[in-house]
């Protein structure tokens, strides 16, 4: 894990404790989630916090520019249900809450109704002035606690986002861990077992990280070239047909890469069932390689993007750890 995303983890944690103690004003809340925010080198909360630091645009803001965070704004409560929205910032936000709270109390006793008064006219002149002050006072405190109830909804969309982000990194420190168990497996597996298929591995990442449209279509013909040796390394080309299981023959000439690795799958795996979740995955990626295979070896252009390619060499990948797994659990000498 980098040092960046360990120190995202880091503010994410010192922020909730900020957020649910209480214990940082809202302008260092601010601060810290900005901060977050450009270590995760997220746009979207960017833009949105910059907006809750200084306050909303008055016209022409779209709430669909906020992207992922959109979320946030609504949940809180700044935009209401047709669209209006609250322009001023957090920290002006508590501040006319709390100018209202002042004058709220500041009315609290300025006149004493105990008071006797025994002239018609005079008294139903205090009476009116009374009713007016309470009901100035109470426009006041509702005010107040509308002011209020909005900013503290504000924070909680802070807290929420610190939360979605240090679950976020939680998770992928234990995605990380799995995926690196299974990258030290397969490995070691083609280390082991064809150290050709290590060589264009590499030469994989290398084309992936040119970033061209023409570099993924080479990133996935070097994806099938890659399962050609590995089958070449576990189950050599034969002239005859290879009878599997079911009865049927299944040609396993040099270019019949799929069969010849399902072959050593099902010689190897450890149960029927496991083969045929192997093999559906294994024809899917191989119909995805062969087709760009066949148009790339004709000179023809095919528009592979970038995450069509990455997935691709994901499940190559995967693949590869499937086959590592049942050479595992295999009592047959492999073949060199």
């Amino acid at each position: 894990m980098s040092d960046r995303i360990d120190e995202a983890r880091q503010v994410a944690r010192t922020l909730l404790n900020d957020l649910e103690t209480v214990t940082v004003r809202t302008e260092g809340v601010l601060m810290k989630a900005k901060r977050l925010a450009r270590l995760m080198r997220d746009s979207d909360a960017q833009l949105w916090l910059e907006y809750e630091t200084s306050g909303y645009p008055s016209e022409h803001f779209n709430p669909t520019d906020l992207g992922t965070c959109e979320r946030y704004v609504r949940q809180s409560g700044r935009i209401d249900p047709t669209g209006k929205y609250w322009i001023a910032s957090l920290p002006q936000i508590e501040a006319i809450g709390e100018g209202y709270k002042q004058r709220a109390e500041a009315m609290v006793g300025t006149v004493d109704k105990s008071v006797v008064v025994e002239n018609y006219l005079v008294k139903r002149a205090t009476e009116e002035f009374l009713a007016n002050q309470t009901q100035q006072q109470i426009a006041a405190r509702k005010l107040y606690n509308d002011n209020e109830a909005l900013a503290v909804a504000l924070r909680a969309s802070i807290h929420s986002y610190a939360t979605d982000v240090f679950l976020a990194i939680e998770l992928g420190d234990a995605a990380q861990d799995i995926f690196e168990e299974a990258r030290k497996r397969i490995d070691n597996f083609v280390r082991s077992h064809a150290p050709k298929a290590a060589e264009q591995l590499v030469a994989v990442n290398e084309r992936m990280a040119e970033g061209s449209l023409e570099s993924y279509s080479h990133a996935l013909t070097t994806c099938r070239r890659l399962l050609l040796t590995v089958a070449d390394a576990l189950f050599p080309a034969r002239s005859q047909p290879y009878t599997d299981k079911s009865g049927k023959p299944r040609v396993v000439g040099s270019e019949n890469y799929k069969n010849r690795l399902m072959a050593f799958v099902e010689e190897n795996a450890a149960s029927e069932g496991s083969t045929v979740l192997i093999q559906s995955g294994l024809e899917h990626l191989a119909a995805r390689l062969d087709a760009v295979n066949a148009k790339v070896s004709k000179g023809v252009h095919t528009d592979v993007t970038q995450e069509e390619a990455r997935l691709a060499v994901i499940h190559t990948y995967l693949f590869l750890g499937e086959v590592a797994r049942a050479s595992k659990t295999s009592t047959v000498p492999l073949r060199s």
